[in-house]
Formats: C-alpha cells, structure tokens, sequence
C-alpha cells in the first residue's frame, strides 16, 4: 500500500513562524541601511550643489548666497542684488541641517565662508562638511 506525504498544518505554521522571526530580525537592519544611504546621498548632493555655486560664483565674478531654511525643509542659492532663487532644493524629511549661520556666502575670488555643516539623520548619525575657507571648496569631513 502507498502511503501520500503531504505537509501537515502544524509544518505550515512553524515554516511561517520561523519567516516572520526571520523578517522581524532583518528589517531594522534594512531601515538603518537605507537611512545611512540617504544621508550619504543628500551629503554628496550639497556637497556637489555647493562646489557648484563656489565655481558658478568665479564664473560670473557675483556674490552667491546659500540659504538653509530648516522651518520650510530647504536650501536655496541666490545671486546678491536679483530676486530670484538660482534653485531650490528640498531637505529629505529625516535629515536635519546644523550650522552656525544660515547664509553661507561664496566670493567671486572663490573663497567661501568657513563653516562646519552637520547633517543629521535618523537614528543620531551624522556627516559634517566643512568649507574650505580662503582654499575654496567643500569637504566631507567626518562621518558618526
């Protein structure tokens, strides 16, 4: 006589436990690795954004000013004497902007105000870019 092998209900529900103990383990590690992908993201967009207007600044020889606005969730550059914003970019919902100042002004001569910009995320990481000064520039400096 053949005997039929088939799963039985409590194989099924012990399969479906050890998954969700499986998903439950690994998803704060996905959530931490894509919050850690944003804020490296958005660091090396401000960073770029800003050696753009250092460079846009001798180009044209105007003053630019880049203004953070952490109320409103975004940073804006504006040439010095017109009304209207060069671009507007929007600050990611879990990043936070720390400075001393929130005009950083970038000289024709291509200096740029000396700050320190940190960039917090989620889960207290951070990333600061510092200015270079009187060497022009921006530099990601360190990361927590």
């Amino acid at each position: 006589m053949r005997q039929l092998r088939a799963i039985t209900f409590i194989e099924l529900i012990l399969v479906i436990v050890i998954i969700g103990i499986l998903i439950g383990v690994s998803l704060p590690r996905f959530r931490n690795t894509f919050n850690d992908l944003q804020l490296n993201g958005f660091s090396r967009e401000l960073q770029a954004s800003m050696n753009y207007l250092r460079q846009r600044s001798i180009v044209e020889g105007k003053i630019i000013y880049l203004n953070i606005d952490n109320d409103n969730r975004e940073y804006w550059a504006k040439i010095k004497g017109e009304e209207n914003r060069l671009k507007t970019y929007k600050i990611p919902a879990q990043i936070r902007i720390e400075t001393e100042q929130e005009q950083i002004i970038f000289y024709p001569d291509g200096n740029i105000d000396k700050v320190t910009i940190n960039l917090c995320g989620f889960d207290n990481q951070s990333i600061a870019l510092t200015t270079r000064g009187v060497f022009g520039g921006v530099k990601i400096q360190s990361q927590e």
